[in-house]
């Protein structure tokens, strides 16, 4: 016998009104269960998994109103579809009841043979999609962690030779064992700058691959203290000047994921910035929940606003020669993400661009 497609679910207390339902929707793709009591019908819903149900609102012992609220208060029952099925007054406050309650629809008794059929079809077609979408995120979910897996496989097993390899290029460099000079000096420092970027690519391919899978509890964070950390880790040059704005307050974050962020987001503004002069203003309007990191660079294009959160997007090299791998932003949006904020990016008015990161939890104000 071939697998029915849906499984509807029928409940009323009465065995005559049972029949007539199932005689309007019977068809050989379905599978129709009747139950005379809303107890029974949660001994099924123990048992198979059903599409659709159409429930009586007055039975004895727990009629519709309460079955529905029981079977919307657990998460393997709540988001099934639920129809009411009632003889008494369509007055706006029984409606309004079922709705609260979490049902799709009612029909009215009598019923109407062609409603019934096109409405429970409707539902199904809905039940239908959702269970596509359900099974295409469960499979865009396991191909991330695949992919996140490899990364960190593949990293690591490069980070081996790669170092032998930059070990070997300092003990050419230190003991001079060759002669490195003219043409032959700038092929070396090709070499050189190689290795840096993909020893840079790895890191950040590790770092990645280790801060997905993670996701370590939220603590209070002083956005303050954990700059002035960052900014000891990056040493920015002397030419960079840092505007501080209303930054002593503690937010709700995962310490490593905000670390991270902020690093990103400050380094590449140093990076990326083509001025004599380096300008930086992180500030945070605690009204609005938003820290916003502003800078004077060059600003990125309308057109890149979104592709540079995606993973190995980069919008070319930085003005002091230093290549991107493209891996830094995406972490940032991940991390983001992971904190249940958001981040977005604009251009200044005048020159540079503005990350902003909202929906922050700030908890507390400190002197």
């Amino acid at each position: 016998m071939p697998n029915k497609k849906h499984t509807l679910l029928l409940i009323d207390d009465k065995p005559e009104n049972l029949m007539a339902l199932k005689s309007i929707l019977d068809l050989p793709e379905r599978e129709i269960i009747c139950c005379l009591s809303g107890n029974e019908a949660l001994q099924i819903l123990l048992k198979k998994k059903v599409s659709l149900i159409l429930v009586d609102v007055q039975m004895p012992d727990m009629d519709g109103y309460e079955f529905v609220e029981i079977i919307k208060s657990h998460p393997d029952t709540a988001f099934i579809p639920t129809i009411f099925v009632t003889a008494i007054s369509n007055e706006h406050k029984y409606i309004t009841k079922a709705y609260d309650l979490g049902a799709i629809d009612f029909l009215f008794k009598p019923l109407n043979t062609e409603i019934t059929r096109k409405k429970v079809e409707s539902f199904l077609k809905i039940w239908d999609y959702d269970q596509e979408l359900k099974r295409l995120n469960e499979t865009l979910a396991q191909k991330n962690e695949e992919l996140e897996q490899f990364a960190h496989i593949i990293a690591h097993d490069l980070k081996t030779p790669l170092g032998n390899i930059q070990a070997l290029i300092n003990l050419i460099e230190e003991d001079h064992i060759i002669n490195v000079d003219g043409e032959v000096a700038e092929l070396f420092d090709m070499v050189k700058t190689s290795s840096k970027s993909m020893s840079k690519l790895i890191e950040d391919l590790l770092y990645y691959s280790k801060n997905v899978q993670n996701n370590e509890g939220k603590e209070e964070v002083n956005i303050a203290l954990a700059l002035d950390e960052v900014l000891k880790l990056i040493n920015p040059p002397e030419n960079v000047q840092i505007e501080k704005v209303n930054l002593n307050h503690d937010i709700l974050f995962q310490p490593i994921a905000f670390h991270q962020i902020i690093s990103n987001i400050v380094s590449n503004a140093i990076k990326y910035n083509n001025k004599e002069i380096s300008k930086i203003s992180i500030s945070l309007d605690s009204e609005n929940s938003t820290l916003s990191i502003k800078d004077n660079g060059p600003g990125i294009a309308d057109k890149y606003h979104n592709k540079i959160f995606e993973m190995f997007q980069t919008l070319g090299n930085s003005s002091n020669g230093e290549s991107s791998t493209g891996i830094g932003l995406n972490l940032v949006k991940k991390l983001v993400e992971r904190n249940n904020v958001t981040i977005d990016v604009k251009n200044n008015s005048d020159v540079g661009c503005e990350f902003v990161i909202s929906n922050i939890e700030i908890t507390s104000k400190n002197a």
